[in-house]
């Protein structure tokens, strides 16, 4: 494979692409598993579900027609070899080649490429926006049966393997899991990478036919996952599974969730959910869901809940379009919040950088909620683009709250729940004159801390748009203090203008204040 464009600077993954690379030119005539630099590469032929014939370094399924490399077979075979091995594919035949399995595929338990980009006829996305991959294999569960919950691929408890450029569905379990031994420690199953794959949708990508449960599962045991990345061609399509798009389990941590579009079709422009929420994180910490630098964000919109609800601590949502197509401009809400988060601490929900802003926009609850009382403190919201969302673009759950559900304010923000339900800014004015615009207002909170207010400019509403600049102050002897922010470029007179309030000491973030519409 040529021409491969990566960001990624894992040593690992480049010398992966270094493999594959060598491994297309070694592909032509290629019958038995060929040598080179300590990988072997095995051949897939054949659609076929046979087992392997003998387990002897040559993938021969036991057939009446000669000769048969299945995939069942291939993975038996490099399961028995201490080398890497590179599954690669040329099935005979035009289109699609679709392989059936019957039963569960054996798990992969030692460093395995499998690699569906090698059919002929299939390309890898290199589009910015939108995935025009051709993918030529692909695995049907629809004939699988020997067990309730029958996986499409199984990395177990092994390292550094690669799965890309396949097609997964109709699996009555996950489309791809992975996971390791968590009493041997975070070595089993780490470094594992999902890329460039259409998991629960058609070869087309534009139709469900999704696997029962979730188009991805991390699970207990298995660290430093990649699901994605920052290249165009490691785009994932996670859409149409009966639960979530990606669920990351407890016991694992340091994964990453970069560049997929999860819910809709491969174009990002219809809705193509998954009936869970897109992504979701159970008890599971450490974990990044998009990130800061460019291809990292992703498409994360139409699912049946939240598009990504986290319980777990010290996650980060950054750069992501949470509720939009593609494009970020046009609506293709999730059902539920756009980001929920639960008995969670130290989470970030951007980053306070450019890079790291999410939009977060036409969902059908709140753009942000943040529930679990007391146990959910110190989520940083910072700089994101929150709009147009069916209920409130922040909302810490609990204390007194009004009918649109703000929670009002307390003299000193005693008061616990969720952020310590941290008091929101009051906007007493906001001006444009001279092409200057001066908010005025005041902060009651905590006596003798700092605070970063955070502004924003709407067309309408109470949410937060456009965000146009922050400012620290520091509460006096009784926890008040008053401001005036000017932002450096004028806010158009009738636009509204909102806040919100972090406390430097512990993190939390209020909800936005009531909105003050911009005078002359």
């Amino acid at each position: 494979m040529t021409g491969i464009q990566t960001t990624t600077k894992t040593g690992h993954y480049f010398r992966v692409l270094a493999v594959l690379a060598l491994a297309a030119s070694l592909l032509a005539g290629l019958g038995s598993p060929a040598h080179a630099d300590g990988e072997f590469i095995i051949k897939v032929n054949s659609t076929a579900d046979l087992a392997d014939a003998s387990i002897n370094g040559r993938c021969a399924a036991d057939s009446a027609v000669g000769d048969q490399c299945t995939l069942r077979a291939a993975i038996q075979e490099s399961n028995a070899t201490p080398e890497t091995e590179i599954i690669a594919f040329d099935i005979p035949g035009s289109g699609v080649q679709t392989i059936s399995p019957t039963s569960q595929l054996p798990p992969i338990t030692r460093q395995a490429i499998i690699n569906g980009y090698s059919q002929p006829g299939a390309s890898f996305n290199t589009l910015t926006v939108g995935n025009n991959a051709v993918l030529k294999v692909e695995l049907d569960g629809s004939k699988a049966s020997g067990g309730a919950l029958i996986r499409g691929l199984t990395v177990r408890e092994s390292s550094d393997s690669l799965i890309r450029g396949l097609v997964i569905n109709r699996f009555s379990g996950e489309g791809i899991s992975t996971f390791g031994d968590i009493s041997s420690g975070p070595t089993i199953a780490n470094n594992n990478r999902i890329e460039g794959n259409f998991i629960g949708t058609d070869p087309s990508g534009t139709q469900d036919l999704g696997n029962s449960i979730d188009g991805v599962t991390i699970a207990s045991g298995a660290f430093n996952t990649t699901v994605g990345g920052t290249s165009r061609s490691a785009r994932n399509l996670i859409s149409g599974n009966g639960l979530s798009g990606v669920r990351v389990s407890s016991g694992s941590a340091g994964n990453q969730v970069q560049g997929n579009y999860i819910g809709t079709d491969k174009s990002g422009k219809a809705d193509l959910g998954n009936a869970g929420s897109g992504v979701l994180t159970f008890d599971a910490s450490n974990n990044t869901i998009g990130g800061a630098t460019a291809g990292a964000g992703n498409v994360i919109s139409g699912n049946g809940q939240s598009g990504v609800a986290l319980l777990g601590s010290q996650n980060r949502v950054l750069g992501n379009r949470i509720g939009t197509n593609s494009s970020g401009t046009g609506p293709l809400g999730n059902t539920g919040a756009g980001v929920s988060l639960g008995f969670v601490s130290g989470t970030f929900v951007g980053d306070g950088t450019k890079g790291g802003s999410n939009t977060i926009a036409f969902n059908g609850g709140d753009g942000i909620v943040v529930g679990g009382s007391g146990l959910s403190t110190g989520n940083r919201i910072l700089i994101n683009s929150i709009f147009s969302n069916k209920e409130l673009g922040i909302d810490l759950v609990g204390g007194f709250e009004d009918v649109s559900g703000v929670t009002a304010n307390e003299p000193g923000d005693v008061d616990t729940g969720p952020n310590g339900l941290q008091n929101l800014p009051v906007i007493t004015s906001a001006r444009t004159v001279s092409r200057t615009t001066t908010i005025k207002g005041k902060l009651n909170s905590a006596p003798h801390q700092t605070y970063t207010l955070q502004f924003f400019s709407n067309p309408k509403g109470n949410e937060g748009k456009k965000f146009i600049g922050q400012k620290r102050v520091s509460t006096d002897d009784v926890g008040k203090v008053t401001f005036t922010f000017r932002p450096q470029k004028p806010t158009r007179v009738k636009n509204t203008v909102t806040a919100t309030a972090t406390r430097s000491a512990t993190g939390d973030t209020s909800e936005f204040s009531s909105p003050r519409k911009v005078v002359s």
